[in-house]
């Protein structure tokens, strides 16, 4: 827990320190994104401990803190991806300057340029070209 503990602060005072980055949103995002897993690593370590008043001998049981905080860690990561795609979806989505006659109009005019060569296929019973 200590560990944890000392590599979410170094994290957090090594982070900052990169602000000469062209981008100070995707530093922040990706700062807030590493406290996020972190916090769930701690939440579900506590739920893990928690787990110990349950059963009859407790220091045999210890391993539930480490795999509360790697399911912790694991839905964490799992959250921070979906945030990120959910995120991004808006760069995704179809704009209203370029609808889909226009799309339609684009593909028409360009594909004249491709040019596919020749492939021939079979053996000297059967041949196939595309």
């Amino acid at each position: 827990m200590k560990k944890l503990i000392c590599l979410l602060l170094c994290l957090s005072f090594v982070l900052p320190s990169a602000a000469f980055a062209q981008e100070d949103d995707l530093i922040k995002s990706t700062q807030n994104d590493l406290i996020l897993i972190g916090a769930a690593g701690a939440g579900g370590a506590i739920l893990g401990l928690s787990t110990l008043s349950f059963v009859d001998k407790p220091s045999q049981h210890v391993s539930n803190i480490w795999t509360g905080a790697a399911i912790g860690v694991i839905l964490g990561v799992i959250w921070v991806a979906y945030d990120s795609v959910q995120r991004n979806q808006d760069d995704l989505t179809s704009s209203v300057d370029f609808n889909s006659s226009e799309r339609v109009a684009w593909h028409a005019e360009n594909t004249g340029n491709l040019t596919l060569p020749q492939v021939q296929y079979g053996t000297q019973f059967w041949q196939m070209t595309f």
